[in-house]
């Protein structure tokens, strides 16, 4: 992929010395529209070895592009700042509906932690002596099924955060389910069709900042 766009970049510059030796466009320096060139072919390239949309590599096409639209003078700086946090969300989202699905490992632990940064994740507990986990989603996708734990103690609890990510959480029947916690310009489903009045619980502690939170049985 390296030589590829070393490559792709040479061309380019040479085709942009003639342009501007020839007056058909003159370019004042080069460099500054080969390095935004380079962060689009190198996220561009990355997207289709990967075969999927990458948070990370549209992060840094989306910058290439912005860059190089202000250097041809198509748009102006101070246009772009308004549009960042907006941009950002959109990426996300973007990463985030065509992300694709994770190979499944089966987890047996007595305390979990499943991270997902920049990337995903699915993962299943069978833990028998469940005390609690934590689940974590920061520019990612995180997918936890905890239907088959057994609880050791009277009560478990699940902390749960989403930052610019999304998690998904698939919870056991035979407990009870009790829920914390308040979304900051995110969300939160409960889907939840069984809530079982035994005196074991589940606690649910969550926080959701420009993410999404589910539960569900």
């Amino acid at each position: 992929m390296v030589k590829r766009i070393f490559g792709l970049l040479l061309v380019l510059a040479g085709a942009l010395l003639i342009a501007d030796r020839s007056n058909i466009y003159p370019i004042s320096n080069v460099i500054d529209i080969l390095w935004p060139s380079a962060l689009i072919l190198i996220g561009v390239f990355s997207m289709i070895e990967q075969r999927r949309l990458n948070l990370f590599h549209l992060i840094i096409t989306s910058i290439g592009v912005i860059f190089l639209l202000i250097h041809l003078d198509i748009l102006e700086s101070n246009q772009i700042v308004p549009m960042i946090i907006p941009g950002i969300i959109i990426l996300i989202g973007i990463s985030l509906i065509f992300s694709p699905r994770y190979h499944r490992h089966v987890v047996i632990s007595s305390r979990g932690n499943y991270t997902a940064v920049f990337g995903g994740l699915e993962e299943k507990c069978v833990d028998k002596e469940f005390t609690n986990c934590e689940i974590t989603a920061v520019f990612g996708e995180a997918k936890v099924d905890l239907s088959e734990i057994e609880l050791k103690n009277e009560r478990g609890v699940i902390n749960v955060s989403a930052v610019f990510g999304g998690v998904e959480l698939i919870l056991p029947t035979k407990y009870h389910i009790l829920i914390h916690g308040a979304p900051v310009l995110g969300g939160f489903e409960n889907r939840l069709k069984h809530q079982n009045p035994q005196e074991k619980s589940l606690v649910i502690q969550y926080t959701s900042f420009l993410g999404g939170v589910e539960i569900k049985d």
